[in-house]
């Protein structure tokens, strides 16, 4: 069986919640963030996974399952950043690394699985999952070509009104070949309006190269949703306690 790896970003401080916890410590329908996450990658199948943390750093660790291993972001440069910080946990001849964010507790175990079937079957370099946004929607967008292909992912502060104006975002939530990422993350840039290195960079990199990126739109409404806000951490809870009595 082909080897399922999974990096969980999960430095980030989550300014906009409040406080002074770790913003993957919050708990919607009784459990945090990131133990949704790590739930569902299990469930799919993974069976290694490395944390990346950051801030209080000593106060997320405890709470990782045994087996899950984390490592450090320090300073934080930004989410392709945070992946490279994690390059020396992976072991060499991994068949493929799910990257995932430890704020998105609504992702399905099902659509980790259907972005690693996509990618083995077209043997892609890449598979991005996206979704229908609307206008006004601050996410990431999906730049395609005329015959469909994924040709980049632009985030929205650096977006043209054009772009901004593309109905398919970036749900933050990739399947790669490692071979493809690693030498893909050692050539990314900073010189965006965030001044970061963007993970999302790498799919203009991967394809520069020759490779290929493929995508997943989201079948799972709401999946998207990252916490990034009280109101977010109460719709997380809702749509969690709604899907656990099956509606």
């Amino acid at each position: 069986m082909p080897s399922l790896q999974a990096c969980v970003l999960a430095a980030g401080k989550g300014t906009r919640m409040g406080g002074d916890r770790p913003k993957v410590l919050f708990e919607a329908n009784g459990k945090p963030l990131i133990e949704w996450v790590l739930g569902a990658l299990s469930d799919a199948g993974v069976d290694d996974i490395v944390v990346v943390l950051g801030f209080k750093k000593d106060e997320v660790a405890p709470k990782l399952p045994t087996g899950v291993r984390w490592v450090e972001q320090s300073p934080q440069l930004g989410t392709g950043h945070a992946v490279r910080c994690a390059r020396d946990s992976f072991p060499d001849g991994s068949d493929n690394i799910i990257v995932t964010c430890g704020d998105m507790p609504l992702v399905a175990p099902e659509t980790y699985r259907t972005l690693v079937r996509e990618r083995e079957r077209l043997g892609a370099d890449a598979v991005v999952l996206t979704v229908r946004i609307p206008a006004e929607s601050r996410f990431g967008r999906v730049v395609r070509g005329a015959n469909g292909d994924v040709l980049r992912i632009v985030e929205y502060k650096d977006a043209t009104p054009e772009e901004r104006a593309i109905d398919e975002g970036n749900a933050g939530v990739f399947c790669f070949a490692p071979a493809a990422l690693w030498p893909a993350l050692e050539k990314l840039k900073s010189d965006n309006a965030q001044s970061e290195y963007y993970l999302t960079d790498v799919v203009d990199i991967i394809r520069a190269g020759g490779g290929t990126v493929a995508s997943v739109v989201s079948g799972v409404k709401g999946e998207e949703l990252g916490v990034n806000t009280p109101d977010d951490l109460r719709l997380a809870g809702e749509a969690l306690a709604a899907r656990a009595a099956g509606e």
